[in-house]
């Protein structure tokens, strides 16, 4: 009987791919972490500008019952609608729905301000 202290050949080609099997896992794993990590970054820009965007309305531009759309460059596209609530000649309640979308998503936001007509 002979005692051999190495590994045998199936032992060795056993060992490599279960290690080439952890390597494939662990880029798969990466590779859909860095996806993930951009997707939320474009949701981001898009909510940044959405907000920026909503903020503007009773400060930089009028509100009035319209609706109005645009683009933000990048990619990025808006889309706002304003209807009046309720009021009367010297004060109104609006609604203001915007939508900021990028490809196949959407961002949206809603509130209500109370506003002068213009």
């Amino acid at each position: 009987m002979r005692s051999s202290g190495g590994f045998t050949l199936i032992e060795v080609m056993a060992a490599l791919v279960i290690a080439a099997l952890a390597i494939v896992v662990l880029l798969q794993a990466g590779f859909t972490g860095a996806a993930e990590n951009q997707a939320a970054l474009r949701y981001d820009q898009a909510l940044s500008r959405a907000q920026s965007r909503l903020a503007s309305f009773g400060t930089l531009t009028p509100i009035q019952a319209e609706t109005l759309s645009g683009d933000d460059g990048g990619g990025y596209q808006w889309q706002v609608k304003i209807t009046k609530l309720s009021g009367n000649a010297e004060l109104g309640l609006y609604a203001i729905d915007l939508s900021e979308t990028f490809g196949s998503h959407v961002v949206a936001l809603k509130t209500e301000r109370l506003a002068a007509p213009p």
